[in-house]
């Protein structure tokens, strides 16, 4: 996501800038709106995401290493190690719903309405074409066989 805050910084530096040259504050407050719903909505909601994700599965002594896959537009935890279905969907589903129960908190309180939204949006990713949704699915596949099963969480 690092390049999304890059140029959303640009702009706010050259929003900033636009407003010590001329006095029009304007494209800065547009900017910093911007800016601010980058990260408190898209950064942060995901990284709580991963955050429950990884907090998860450090509980399971079955997961030796938590490895992180990192792209310029997207960052997950990946877990070495094996786990039971059970274990599987309950980690698929801490991510979204730790973020789902985040943004019904600043929902119910008023808060902060736009951002409850960017939280409360995370249950998509229990969709089977998510890596959450696909662990999920494959958790439940395997329940009946209850045996341990290669662990992948996105």
């Amino acid at each position: 996501m690092w390049p999304l805050l890059a140029f959303l910084g640009f702009l706010l530096a050259a929003g900033l800038a636009w407003f010590a040259r001329s006095g029009d504050e304007v494209p800065a407050e547009m900017a910093w709106g911007f800016f601010k719903t980058a990260t408190l909505g898209l950064v942060a909601s995901f990284v709580l995401h991963e955050s429950a994700h990884a907090i998860a599965l450090k509980r399971l002594r079955t997961i030796t290493h938590i490895a992180v896959d990192r792209s310029a537009w997207r960052t997950s935890v990946v877990p070495i190690g094996t786990m039971t279905a059970r274990q599987m969907a309950g980690v698929a589903l801490v991510g979204p719903l730790s973020c789902a129960g985040v943004g019904a908190l600043l929902w119910l309180s008023g808060l902060n309405r736009p951002l409850a939204w960017w939280h409360l949006a995370h249950v998509v990713f229990l969709l089977p074409f998510f890596g959450d949704g696909r662990a999920l699915c494959t958790a439940l596949r395997t329940a009946k066989g209850k045996t341990p099963t290669n662990s992948s969480s996105d």
